[in-house]
């Protein structure tokens, strides 16, 4: 892929990453996903993901993707921490996503309903009447106001580290 169409691309999903929040707001659901060199965005009916292998953009019945070149990402001067990122905003959402033990959530909003299945390194909850529940999880934030976490198992052996402010936040182990 020569360099000014790699540029485009990315002028493009940059602007979606831009938009999305927005966008989210007005739809009621705003996802993004970012690791392991790869960036995922969901709004309403607009999906965007971008990764070594290409971009590819879907909106309604429509999609168009862009495929990527051979060069390996050190060529391209990337770097791969192996380190992932989820991110959810908006109000309303039912999710379910995968953590990997490197994954940090945040999650921010209100009304959201969270499964997060897997190993997460974090959660991070911000907001008014959320409902999280985590298979394992090693740290967890909670600020704002009738959020609620539960976890399952803790990463490690060890209960995770709590932190919460705000009101009426309530984080357990599930029985």
């Amino acid at each position: 892929m020569s360099k000014f169409v790699r540029g485009t691309v990315l002028s493009g999903v940059l602007a979606s990453l831009l938009l999305a929040p927005a966008m989210g707001a007005a739809q009621g659901r705003t996802s993004v996903k970012v690791g392991n060199g790869n960036v995922e965005v969901k709004t309403g009916d607009t999906e965007v993901k971008t990764g070594s292998s290409g971009t590819r953009v879907r909106t309604g019945g429509t999609e168009v993707e862009a495929q990527g070149d051979e060069e390996s990402a050190s060529e391209q001067g990337e770097e791969k921490s192996g380190d992932a990122q989820i991110e959810i905003s908006g109000t309303g959402s039912q999710e379910t996503h995968r953590c990997s033990p490197k994954t940090a959530v945040s999650i921010s909003g209100s009304g959201n309903e969270i499964t997060l299945t897997g190993e997460c390194k974090s959660v991070s909850v911000e907001g008014a009447s959320n409902t999280v529940k985590a298979e394992a999880v090693a740290a967890i934030s909670v600020e704002g106001a009738d959020n609620t976490v539960t976890w399952k198992r803790a990463v490690g052996g060890k209960k995770p580290k709590v932190s919460r402010t705000g009101t009426n936040n309530k984080v357990s182990q599930a029985r």
